[in-house]
């Protein structure tokens, strides 16, 4: 934690599908859209001003996290000085949050919306079990979800519908300096027209559009920021900054809902506008948020005849190496695991045709030989959390890299001039380094191994190099298998896990490995690669060191 424990700790709580103690649809299982919103505004009016008592607290917290920021080498000295600023202001924080709830609902009710409203919350450390510590809301996290007959979009396009552009512009006008200041009226004091106007100045929108996990991942991440990108437009053209404004295409990272059913791929398909207080709870938000992997679908189906009737594959040639990306499901029923005993008898698909297969020296697959303890996806003593203690998501639906496929997701955009936010923070160890280990024989490079340290997120696509029947004292130049694979990263409790995906090339279908939390990064934790050789499934050991270590 960057600053005492002692004083403060950043907590958030987002629309990610992992709310405790709410009543149910029994038909769905899911929170009724009513006690969504009950639980959202804490109180069964949602023009209930339920922070506004606490506010003073959240800005002397925000102006600790700014004062931790600035304080250089003095960490105790920067947060005192950010304590004492910020209670300045935070008086004005949870009532405008409050006033903004209370016009989303009214809008909710106006045009019949499915909207799921979450409050994103700071917390002091301080209470007690008579006495819990007081929650100041310092953010909103606003998802308005496709229903039937109301599609929000263009089918395949980003073409908002007649109805959809009326209803985004007055959702938009709530986020609009100027349409708030209108709002006050020709009575307003200078006084309140200046709070409202430090507020909104330095207040940060982000519009992330979402799909479910059917189809291609790369269209739904390329169709999903088109769409925020589109609202991001709208909000501007209302009146929000836009220096304020920026959108992302997550895709199917980030679903809130089980993809298992038609339901919950239903209230995966939304639009989210998550607005932020300031720049560094912005920054952090980016950083700290995690996907609920419990929601995710693996790869494999039951039914054999279904799958390769929705199954598609893409291999892409580019600067004489292969791109690959898994097949991608685009079936509808259940998927699960196929049981244990049929799975070493049944050739794995792949995508490219495994006539140059390699023996890495494995053991017939099993899920516990082939596993990685990846422990909880959830941020451990992290400062800014999406996920509580109580609330962690777990990888057991796609426990093994043969149950996951890509899972792509978009750049954080600027409006203004369409850039991706500038990110130089890598987890440490892991900023373009390259990694190897020998195994059955053959040596495995991994080249620029890259991941930020925002949302631990792949930097970029990995070089895959396996040098068959490999002799040190002889000079191989030209590897036998030469790849830049597709990659999904998952931040556990206990290390890093990264996936790669190498879609059969070689026989090899993915791998798995597990990098410690560790400044001094020399060797991964664990690791597994999977493949196929003679119609079997097997698995092999694989610990990549350091390139050039000198430990």
């Amino acid at each position: 934690m960057p600053y005492p424990k002692r004083w403060v700790v950043i907590v958030v709580s987002l629309s990610l599908g992992l709310q405790s103690c709410v009543t149910t649809d029994p038909k769905t299982g899911r929170p009724s859209l009513g006690e969504t919103f009950k639980q959202t505004f804490a109180s069964d009016d949602p023009c209930a001003n339920n922070a506004r008592n606490i506010g003073i607290v959240a800005g002397a917290l925000i102006g600790g996290l700014v004062g931790n920021k600035v304080g250089g080498s003095n960490k105790v000295v920067g947060t005192l000085i950010g304590l004492g600023l910020g209670g300045a202001v935070g008086g004005l924080i949870g009532s405008e949050v409050d006033k903004r709830q209370c016009e989303l609902a009214k809008i909710q009710k106006k045009y019949d919306l499915e909207m799921q409203v979450i409050p994103i919350e700071v917390q002091a450390v301080e209470g007690s079990a008579s006495k819990p510590a007081e929650m100041q809301k310092v953010g909103l996290s606003v998802s308005v979800v496709d229903v039937d007959g109301k599609p929000q979009f263009d089918s395949g396009s980003a073409n908002l519908e007649p109805d959809a552009k009326i209803h985004f512009a007055e959702i938009a006008r709530q986020y609009s300096l100027k349409a708030q200041l209108e709002a006050l009226g020709s009575n307003a004091s200078h006084q309140e027209k200046d709070k409202v106007d430090q507020a909104f100045k330095v207040k940060r929108v982000l519009l992330i559009g979402h799909t479910d996990d059917t189809g291609n991942t790369t269209l739904n991440a390329d169709l999903s920021e088109q769409r925020a990108r589109a609202v991001a437009a709208l909000f501007k053209a209302n009146g929000v900054g836009e220096e304020q404004l920026y959108y992302q295409g997550a895709g199917e990272t980030l679903p809130i809902a089980d993809n298992r059913t038609l339901d919950g791929r239903a209230k995966n398909r939304r639009v989210e506008i998550v607005d932020l207080s300031n720049e560094e709870v912005f920054n952090l938000y980016l950083q700290t948020r995690r996907a609920n992997t419990a929601y995710y679908r693996p790869a494999e189906s039951e039914n054999p005849v279904m799958k390769s009737a929705h199954q598609e594959a893409a291999v892409v040639k580019q600067t004489n190496k292969k791109v690959v990306e898994t097949k991608i499901s685009k079936s509808l029923p259940l998927s699960t695991p196929k049981d244990e005993k049929t799975r070493s008898k049944t050739p794995a698909p792949v995508i490219v045709p495994a006539s140059n297969t390699i023996d890495f020296g494995g053991v017939p697959f099993s899920t516990k030989v082939a596993s990685l303890d990846v422990g909880e996806i959830k941020p451990s003593g992290r400062t800014l959390r999406l996920i509580s203690e109580a609330e962690a998501s777990d990888m057991s639906a796609i426990r093994t890299c043969d149950l996951d496929r890509p899972r792509q997701t978009g750049a954080v955009k600027s409006l203004k001039g369409d850039k991706a936010v500038a990110t130089s923070e890598h987890l440490p160890g892991l900023y373009g380094r390259s990694w190897y280990d020998s195994v059955g024989g053959h040596l495995v490079v991994l080249n620029n191994v890259s991941v930020l340290r925002d949302g631990a997120a792949p930097a970029n696509a990995p070089g895959v190099k396996v040098y068959t029947q490999y002799d040190a004292s002889k000079t191989k130049s030209k590897a036998d298998v030469d790849l830049t694979p597709v990659v999904n990263t998952y931040q556990g409790s206990n290390g890093l896990l990264y996936r790669v995906f190498m879609g059969g090339e070689a026989g090899m279908k993915c791998m798995d490995i597990l990098w410690p939390q560790d400044s001094g990064l020399v060797t991964a934790k664990a690791g597994k690669i999977l493949y196929s050789r003679s119609g079997n499934e097997y698995v092999v050991d694989f610990k990549p060191k350091l390139i050039n270590s000198t430990k």
